[in-house]
């Protein structure tokens, strides 16, 4: 089966977000390792496996870029080196605030704030590395488009290869698979307690991350961590510059359709 990499955003393997969330999940994205899961009154064990199970899968993370198969005119090192530029570029986004909370159905880290800068961000990974990309075959399409697509969500899935991107973009780092209404209410206060002191701490996305999955039915692996070189200030010289000069392709913005 085919190989696929995802630029992630994943807390520094020594802080204690990542801690948190690799022990929550069972997994150690960066090393493999297994790791026993927290008991929680209330929930069987198995529980707490089966659902973190999909989330486990991907590693802790807060996706960028989602999962992508290579392209066949580009190579791993090219990847890297595109990467390592990118972080070069790119400045700590600080004064951020992670709380616990519900999206879709499942429970996970959110912002306690909607945040211009990390869209940004997000977006800029699926601008930049989209020539990375190899176009999703017309059976993946069909797997998407089982879920329920607005007429916007289906035109990013065209030109992106993924629904939830651009303005359709939401940070989230994944705690557990969707869950009935009275099960995710009696483990919401739960992981509140639990997160409590990494939610309530300042959150810094200082770097993004390239994940790799030898195949579907293998879990990803966290391959690099490329952190952020560049300052505000340079940043905004560098867009100021950009504009005076005119539209580049990373200012490019996908629109939804109209109706």
């Amino acid at each position: 089966m085919t190989a696929r990499y995802a630029i992630y955003f994943s807390p520094s393997h020594e802080s204690v977000l990542a801690g948190f969330g690799a022990t929550w999940l069972g997994r150690d994205c960066m090393t493999g390792r297994d790791l026993e899961q927290p008991r929680v009154d209330g929930f069987p064990q198995a529980r707490i496996a089966e659902i973190t199970a999909s989330a486990r899968h991907y590693g802790f993370h807060a996706t960028l870029k989602p999962p992508f198969a290579m392209a066949e005119s580009r190579t791993l090192a090219q990847l890297d080196r595109r990467l390592a530029l990118f972080a070069q570029d790119q400045a700590p986004l600080t004064g951020l605030g992670l709380k616990v909370g519900t999206l879709d159905g499942f429970i996970a880290l959110l912002l306690t704030e909607d945040s211009t800068r990390v869209r940004n961000l997000a977006a800029a990974c699926v601008r930049d590395f989209d020539g990375f990309r190899l176009a999703p075959s017309e059976k993946e399409l069909r797997r998407r488009r089982a879920a329920p697509l607005s007429a916007w969500e289906d035109a990013l899935l065209r030109r992106w290869g993924y629904p939830y991107v651009m303005e359709a973009f939401r940070f989230h780092m994944t705690l557990t698979s969707r869950l009935q209404p009275e099960e995710r209410d009696r483990m919401l206060p739960i992981l509140r307690r639990m997160f409590g002191p990494v939610a309530n701490a300042n959150f810094t996305i200082d770097a993004v991350s390239l994940f790799y999955q030898q195949s579907r039915d293998r879990p990803f692996r966290q391959v690099q961590r490329y952190p952020f070189a560049g300052s505000a200030r340079s940043i905004a010289t560098k867009e100021a510059t950009d504009r005076a000069s005119g539209p580049s392709l990373t200012s490019v913005r996908t629109s939804p359709p109209s109706t």
